[in-house]
């Protein structure tokens, strides 16, 4: 007995569409986001004081402990995509 395959319909190509749409933004969130890191640590240096991190933590909307580990290359954002 042959295995059905189920009819081909839309949902098939817009399931299609849908998973390359959310790859994109994949990569593009993961360009922002080391975009944002980046900016961080130019903005603020290891020595900076801490009303400058508070300001910066202000501008963003981010936790200062986002922010505060931001400032070093070892966080996840700081990672090339792949």
């Amino acid at each position: 007995m042959a295995e059905s395959t189920p009819p081909p319909d839309g949902r098939y190509s817009e399931l299609g569409r849908l998973s390359e749409e959310e790859r994109y933004m994949t990569r593009e969130l993961q360009e922002i986001r080391a975009q944002i890191a980046s900016l961080v640590q130019q903005f603020l240096p290891h020595h900076s004081h801490t009303g400058k991190i508070d300001e910066v933590v202000q501008a963003s909307g981010y936790s200062r402990h986002l922010i505060d580990v931001l400032r070093y290359k070892d966080h996840p954002w700081h990672r090339p995509t792949s």
